[in-house]
């Protein structure tokens, strides 16, 4: 069974100002028509059942009525078809669920010296088409926007495909340019003990040398005197 918020309700001569405490709501369906409000909708942490129907005192007009709907509450300004103040919210004896709002009502004879409400914190929608808001359930509808229906924008995660240039990452392979720690192997000089021994080669070539420059001179010398 479906449980019944609390209404607050004020009015000035040519609107009433209606506030339904239900919070969290969602799937709301709210019907405005010319003598009624009929709501329907899940609210609350658990997501409870609420639903409602009043029968106006008079007449409202539909199409400049308007509505906020927001985490803490639904707000809604309706428009009186005829000005002038009304006794009661509804047609019949006024049902224990709605409640006067003090902080906004203003009496007839007091209008002049309070202003009008300040109603630009509100996010309104407006009721069109004299039908019913139905379609406050639609808010959702923005959700509803399937984005992964945009599947095309997702394909720019194409643009991830850059990640390709992490593979640059084989310039680190240019450590093999380390390798060329290869040099330090020349180390292996020191090892090329012939080189060592090529101090002897240097000797043995300086000796092979003096012994052609004596193979080629005279045994003995001429005697320059005779």
């Amino acid at each position: 069974m479906s449980k019944i918020p609390t209404i607050t309700w004020a009015q000035r001569s040519d609107k009433l100002y209606l506030t339904v405490d239900v919070q969290d709501v969602s799937d709301q369906k709210i019907d405005l028509q010319e003598d009624k409000l009929v709501f329907s909708g899940k609210a609350g942490k658990d997501q409870s059942d609420y639903a409602f129907e009043l029968e106006f005192n008079q007449g409202v007009v539909v199409d400049e009525s308007k509505v906020s709907v927001t985490a803490r509450n639904i707000f809604l300004v309706l428009i009186k078809k005829e000005g002038g103040h009304w006794e009661r919210l509804t047609k019949s004896k006024q049902p224990s669920f709605v409640k006067c709002d003090w902080n906004k009502w203003v009496d007839e004879d007091e209008e002049d010296e309070k202003p009008e409400m300040d109603l630009s914190g509100y996010n309104f929608d407006n009721f069109g088409g004299g039908g019913g808001f139905g379609g406050a359930g639609g808010f959702g509808g923005a959700g509803g926007m399937d984005l992964g229906a945009l599947g095309g924008l997702g394909g720019m995660g194409g643009l991830g495909g850059m990640g390709g240039l992490g593979g640059m990452g084989g310039l680190g392979g240019m450590g093999g340019l380390g390798g060329m720690g290869g040099f330090g192997g020349m180390g292996d000089l020191g090892g090329m003990e012939g080189m060592g021994d090529t101090g002897d080669f240097v000797e043995d070539d300086k000796d092979s040398d003096n012994e052609e420059d004596l193979e080629g001179e005279p045994d003995e010398l001429p005697d320059l005197a005779k």
